[in-house]
């Protein structure tokens, strides 16, 4: 059918237009599951650490939820299709104190996680991308000016 195409309008971080075949897969799974592994492996906190904090924090954030060790074991085993639930990743990545397991997910879109200081940083660049234009603009004006 006509469907098989439809993914071959996104267009990579360049513009470059991807095929179909050449896009990273868009199943987040086993990266995110590698990435949390990784996570947890340079995190100072055991792996019971980590569970009673995230169930403390989940306490905390009103997210009802009951997390045992066995369940985060799952939840990094490349063998179970146990994914740790939305709701509970931004709690991992605190506990962490790693957002690995964001930054897989978000990969396949060429997306990244931008601290508030690369903000500033990225609004700077664009406010000085746009002074340089005006600038060349008010040049060019001046020069037909005569001036």
């Amino acid at each position: 059918m006509g469907s098989q195409h439809t993914f071959s309008d996104i267009k990579n971080s360049h513009g470059r237009q991807l095929k179909i075949f050449e896009q990273p897969s868009l199943n987040p799974t086993p990266r995110v599951k590698a990435a949390m592994r990784e996570a947890i492996k340079e995190c100072p906190l055991s792996r019971e650490q980590i569970v009673d904090e995230m169930n403390r924090l989940a306490g905390i954030e009103g997210v009802k939820v009951k997390i045992s060790l066995a369940l985060l074991d799952k939840w990094v085993a490349q063998s179970t299709p146990h994914i740790i639930p939305w709701k509970l990743m931004p709690i991992f990545c605190r506990i962490t104190e790693n957002v690995l397991p964001l930054q897989a997910l978000l990969a396949p879109l060429g997306a990244a996680i931008v601290w508030d200081k690369d903000v500033r940083l990225l609004q700077w660049a664009r406010a000085e991308i746009q002074r340089r234009a005006l600038s060349k603009t008010a040049r060019r004006l001046l020069e037909e000016l005569g001036i």
